[in-house]
């Protein structure tokens, strides 16, 4: 099989996560911006802060995902397979969208306590 082929779960699952990460970042401070939330770390809660500050670095979590799986099924192949990348792949995303769906959310409520 070829290096493309072999590899194809991995590509799919990473711009998935990929893609949340970016929209997730995106539309978190997009959210803040409009609601006239100023850009400095210490008027927001750390989570928002660094999702509005610092989410592109979240980007990092699908590559080393993607890493990861690509070494373990070929180093480990008796007890990693591609059931395991799969399942591992869809929880990370699920986490990101969570993580980044709560920071939306937040963003957007009217609760939001400024540090003082």
């Amino acid at each position: 099989m070829n290096f493309a082929g072999e590899f194809r779960v991995q590509a799919v699952l990473a711009a998935l996560q990929s893609g949340i990460v970016i929209a997730g970042s995106l539309l978190t401070a997009t959210i803040l911006k409009a609601r006239g939330y100023p850009e400095t770390f210490s008027v927001l809660p750390l989570k928002l802060s660094f999702v509005r500050n610092w989410g592109f670095l979240l980007i990092l979590l699908p590559l080393v995902w993607a890493l990861a799986t690509i070494w373990l099924e070929r180093r480990q192949p008796d007890w990693f397979s591609k059931r395991w990348t799969v399942g591992t792949g869809v929880l990370l995303a699920a986490w990101l969208g969570w993580f980044l769906f709560t920071a939306m959310a937040r963003a957007g409520s009217s609760l939001i306590q400024v540090i003082e």
